[in-house]
């Protein structure tokens, strides 16, 4: 009987005594009510906070200043977003961040950098923040970034070295940075900065689905890749995260590699299979600023398979005008006639898109 008791009572500690396991998400304080493009990336918070939630995780979150930073735009079509602005305690946390300088190292089992334009302004120079990720990972701890997150490495030190020296990541891009605009200004490139720092940087095509695990450092190359960077961190860490439906923006960024590499009728039957799972807006959008982007033959084809793929549950003014650009630029005149006549039954008062028509060759 008393053999018994205790096994049982050694049970229920073992379950009870220790809380969660911590994870502290660090956002940048840059942004400003001026300029709401300027700060963290909400996006990426609400995934990587309902991926280390859902998996039994004590999450905080942390700001250089404070309190409520600015984000950029909270956009409801993803339902990870839809979900954290639903949810009142998420949205204190989010509102009520803690001071990077107030912030114990030893709290925590995981420190995860959210990106956005704000996350190159101030945290690279945030010395609170450079002593934690050192502490946290000194101490065994895993240290997780996204997109332009890591920038809060570069400056980093760990035994008197760059803590990114010989240590394999990825980061925004700067084909990235190409596309989609300079968030830093003055130049500055983030992929450039890693390499600087004797970092082996591994970047994959525009807007992919790549996370980098190199032991106890885990970081993903863009804001699509934020749930998988965030899980791969949970593993990092020595747990399995549970299985989850994959999110619409994923299986996007999915069907666009695979039309990119396959070309369009299997992207394009995948798509009619199942439209619900994707957007097809930002695969048009992609395929616009990779055809603005475009300085060869090859590249132009895959921008315009992009758009093309998109193009019958989304349309849109400029995209045809691109589209037709491509066509034209691939020497498929009578094509590009027929998109900019397309265009030009759905808007009539399109000038540009009457312009180019009168001036195709015949």
């Amino acid at each position: 009987m008393t053999k018994n008791i205790v096994a049982i009572a050694a049970l229920f500690f073992c379950a009870t005594s220790g809380a969660a396991e911590r994870v502290l998400l660090v956002v940048s304080s840059a942004g400003t009510t001026d300029d709401p493009e300027s700060g963290y990336e909400f996006d990426e918070l609400t995934q990587a906070w309902w991926a280390f939630v859902d998996n039994g995780y004590e999450v905080e979150i942390a700001s250089p200043a404070g309190g409520e930073p600015q984000s950029e735009e909270r956009n409801r079509m993803w339902r990870f977003n839809t979900r954290f602005l639903d949810d009142p305690a998420a949205m204190a946390a989010a509102a009520h961040t803690s001071q990077l300088a107030a912030v114990e190292p030893q709290d925590y089992a995981a420190v995860f950098i959210i990106g956005g334009s704000g996350a190159a302004v101030d945290l690279p120079t945030n010395t609170a923040l450079q002593g934690l990720i050192a502490d946290v990972y000194a101490d065994g701890g895993v240290i997780g970034a996204v997109c332009h997150g890591p920038a809060a490495l570069v400056n980093v030190k760990l035994q008197g070295r760059p803590f990114l020296a010989d240590r394999r990541l990825t980061a925004f891009t700067n084909d990235e940075e190409a596309l989609f605009g300079s968030k830093e200004g003055d130049g500055w490139s983030l992929q450039d900065r890693i390499l600087a720092e004797g970092g082996r940087f591994e970047g994959a095509d525009v807007m992919a689905l790549q996370v980098v695990t190199d032991g106890r450092l885990v970081t993903g190359q863009n804001p699509f890749s934020t749930a998988r960077a965030a899980e791969a961190t949970i593993r990092a860490m020595g747990g399995e995260p549970a299985a989850r439906p994959p999110y619409r923006s994923e299986m996007t960024m999915e069907l666009a590699a695979l039309a990119l590499q396959d070309g369009l009728p299997p992207a394009a039957e995948r798509l009619a299979a199942n439209p619900e799972d994707y957007e097809p807006m930002f695969l048009a959008l992609l395929g616009y600023y990779r055809f603005k982007a475009a300085d060869d033959v090859e590249a132009v084809g895959k921008a315009l398979t992009l758009m093309r793929l998109s193009q019958p549950y989304f349309q849109h003014d400029n995209i045809d005008l691109a589209m037709a650009s491509a066509y034209e630029r691939l020497g498929e005149v009578d094509a590009a006639r027929q998109v900019l006549t397309a265009l030009l039954e759905r808007s009539p008062d399109s000038e540009p898109a009457r312009a180019r028509l009168a001036a195709l060759p015949e």
